[in-house]
């Protein structure tokens, strides 16, 4: 079943200076997204080193949002269940004081080649963050990894730009939330439940309730929708 797009609000200029953030664009976001080969390609293709690629194929997967596959721990990994577990931590600023505010745990399921690659990309640590940088310390933030999708996407052929800032510039649509938004897309347009998709990528209570039929906190319905329908499982990626 096709999902009804959702457009995306006309964003104006708050004020003399333009910004990296200012869209002007009233084109469905649905149009703007991901394929299923595009994302195929960049969760499969042999050119892309594989700590990349398991971050890649993490956020399209799992529908977790980039800074918590980022943040992912080797004590998050269930290497024997296939699954990986994250915690949503917010970030929340107040006048004198960064503070980290965190949610309830989602678990998500793996397919047997992404469970594999984070073995390997493990190897025999033991403990701390999953992806490290070649001198084996955490990622800061995730310049890295949206430097890498840009780079990859328009070597293999597949970054698709459109001009919709409002001074001009190009706007790259493979991207890493691009590809989480095609994940969960994906899995709804084979059959799968909307309603599970979107507690596989976190939304909020308030969210969910509003639009979505509540399914607790039961991550098996999960799992099993994932399993059905998410291409990645689906088709062996």
């Amino acid at each position: 079943m096709n999902v009804t797009p959702i457009l995306e609000p006309i964003l104006y200029q708050k004020g003399g200076n333009l910004t990296n953030s200012k869209l002007l664009t009233t084109e469905p976001i649905l149009h703007r997204g991901m394929n299923k080969e595009e994302c195929k390609i960049i969760c499969t293709s042999s050119i892309i080193p594989l700590r990349e690629k398991t971050f890649f194929r993490l956020i399209y997967e799992c529908q977790l949002r980039p800074f918590e596959v980022m943040n992912l721990e080797i004590e998050n990994w269930d290497r024997n269940q296939k699954m990986v577990t994250a915690v949503r931590v917010k970030q929340k600023w107040d006048n004198k004081h960064k503070r980290y505010l965190s949610s309830i745990p989602r678990t998500a399921i793996l397919t047997d080649n992404t469970n594999e690659m984070i073995r390997t990309l493990v190897s025999n640590r033991k403990k701390g963050k999953i992806f490290v940088n070649k001198d084996g310390e955490p990622f800061a933030d995730l310049a890295w990894f949206k430097m890498q999708i840009h780079r990859y996407a328009t070597l293999l052929s597949i970054q698709k730009v459109k001009k919709h800032y409002v001074d001009g510039r190009p706007l790259h649509l493979v991207t890493l939330m691009g590809l989480r938004e095609a994940g969960e897309r994906q899995h709804d347009n084979a059959g799968g439940s909307r309603k599970l998709s979107s507690v596989a990528s976190g939304h909020s209570m308030r969210v969910k309730e509003r639009h979505y039929e509540k399914v607790g906190e039961d991550f098996e319905q999960v799992h099993d929708s994932y399993r059905n329908y998410h291409p990645a499982f689906t088709e062996g990626w």
